[in-house]
């Protein structure tokens, strides 16, 4: 079993799981920024939200994937250590550090959104303020250490999922939230 896993194309499954972990993280963080917006229909922002925590869900568990092949992957192998262990990788540590980083962020909200009954609305804002430099910081790991970021079309998806952030970010800030919180449930 070991010898077929380690005869898969392991560096490219590696490099799609990143692309498709990051796509889904990027189009799951703008979806929750619009689920947030003042002045949206209830049965969208419902919508929205149940979309927002399935593309971030998947994401998490893509990107998780994907660090955890870099312990068998023979191109680049990288330690247990140097994969928990925030900026410890040989290779690159900073870069690999703020991917560790960007891990743990998206545990932690998903972890946080998971809970979101049992904790207060402010608590659970707190936390969700995160998804903002725990993406900047996936943005990083992949635009800069991704090796797929030559091909014009990945640096596009990057740079256009940046943007997209950035301004619905700006709209968000700037007219405000609901001040609902939605879940798959409704409107708390």
């Amino acid at each position: 079993m070991a010898q077929w896993i380690l005869s898969l194309p392991l560096w490219q499954i590696l490099r799609f799981l990143g692309i498709a972990a990051y796509i889904l993280i990027a189009i799951g963080i703008c979806t929750g920024i619009m689920s947030s917006i003042s002045g949206l229909n209830s049965i969208i922002k419902r919508n929205l939200v149940k979309l927002h925590l399935s593309l971030t869900n998947y994401g998490m568990l893509l990107g998780l994937s994907h660090g955890v092949i870099t312990i068998i992957d023979p191109y680049m192998p990288f330690s247990w250590g140097e994969i928990l262990i925030p900026f410890t990788a040989q290779n690159s540590p900073i870069l690999n550090g703020l991917g560790t980083l960007s891990a743990y962020g998206m545990v932690l909200l998903v972890l946080t959104s998971d809970f979101r009954p049992k904790i207060s609305k402010k608590t659970w804002h707190a936390f969700h303020l995160l998804s903002y430099p725990t993406f900047f910081m996936t943005f990083i790991h992949g635009y800069v250490l991704g090796t797929d970021t030559e091909i014009p079309e990945i640096r596009m998806i990057y740079l256009a999922s940046m943007a997209a952030v950035l301004l619905l970010g700006l709209i968000r800030f700037t007219i405000g939230s609901s001040g609902k919180t939605y879940t798959t449930q409704g409107a708390k």
